[in-house]
């Protein structure tokens, strides 16, 4: 694979040596991956300790790609390769617990990292972090530009992420992922340099009033695949991902509720990853009848194909799957 990332063939051939090139990635290899990753960042204008660290990024693996290429006991290895300062941005990408991280990335002043391999948070200076964010948004950027479905699901959020983030990231780079087709408009700049002063980062769990426990419990159970659960002081819920539903007795309500608690009053949307195909099949087999669908709708991250359904009290339960799970 050709590149102009003159000054790092060692890298390169480093890279190839331990299975870059074997290894799957959106766009091909990792290895393409990896170079078209510190290309972004040669234009951006990045100096060399980042280019490498671009080049190297996903070499101890990452939150969101686990394949490693290195064990962590080879960070001498690596160093003497691309140099401390380098590795020290490969392995703080590395270990970056991006659940941790990213919410306080826009803020100003000085960033917390926890470490997702040892789970100890420590404080790196503001170089670091910058450079951290600069790689993140090339990293993040080749993949929206490789994987259509990934640009249609996270494209904004991603987008809305480098927004807030825009303070630590170099001209060049903002303006890439602003111009990125596709996504929905970007934050406004006063809200992407500070972030709202209180962020919903998602959904916990929805409260359901329901006529009879028993029948509510058995259909989200046997239709959906919830799992039922119970909790405090016998109450009922049921779970599923990383939410539940609780339900109320209808007359029974526990307090605090909403001001009008009637059954059949709820209207709500849940995704699986079942194509749609399968999940008509599964309704069939269950004897329940799809009210509509499927049907194209657009859903928090784009797209999506929707079959709708009653549960027993007249909930409408809109059943969804966005096109990768196709």
């Amino acid at each position: 694979m050709a590149t102009n990332l003159t000054g790092h063939r060692l890298t390169l051939d480093f890279l190839l040596d331990r299975g870059a090139g074997k290894l799957a990635h959106p766009g091909g290899t990792l290895y393409e991956h990896l170079v078209r990753v510190a290309e972004l960042l040669t234009a951006w204008g990045a100096d060399q300790d980042l280019q490498a660290a671009g080049l190297c990024h996903a070499c101890y693996g990452t939150d969101g790609y686990p394949e490693a290429l290195l064990a962590r006991s080879e960070r001498p290895v690596l160093a003497a390769l691309i140099g401390t300062r380098a590795e020290s941005l490969v392995y703080l990408y590395g270990s970056c617990d991006r659940d941790v991280v990213y919410p306080v990335l826009g803020r100003a002043g000085p960033v917390s990292f926890r470490d997702r391999f040892t789970g100890l948070t420590h404080t790196p200076p503001d170089p670091d972090v910058r450079a951290f964010t600069e790689l993140t948004a090339a990293n993040e950027l080749d993949i929206v530009r490789q994987n259509p479905a990934t640009a249609a699901q996270h494209g904004t959020a991603l987008r809305d992420l480098f927004a807030r983030v825009r303070p630590r990231l170099t001209e060049a780079a903002w303006q890439a992922w602003s111009e990125l087709p596709g996504a929905g408009p970007a934050l406004p700049l006063e809200q992407g340099r500070h972030g709202p002063p209180v962020s919903i980062d998602s959904l916990d769990h929805f409260v359901l009033t329901v006529a009879d426990l028993d029948q509510a419990a058995g259909f989200y159970e046997r239709v959906l695949g919830m799992r039922p659960v119970t909790f405090g002081a016998g109450r009922h819920a049921l779970a599923f991902g990383h939410s539940k539903i609780n339900l109320h007795q209808a007359g029974q309500e526990i307090e605090p509720h909403a001001a009008r608690p009637i059954p059949g009053s709820a209207d709500v949307c849940l995704i699986t990853t079942a194509p749609p195909g399968r999940i008509m099949a599964h309704l069939d087999a269950q004897g329940v009848t799809a009210e509509l669908g499927p049907v194209s709708r657009t859903g928090a991250r784009g797209p999506i194909t929707s079959i709708y359904v009653r549960d027993p009290d007249g909930n409408l339960i809109e059943i969804a799957s966005y096109p990768a799970a196709s």
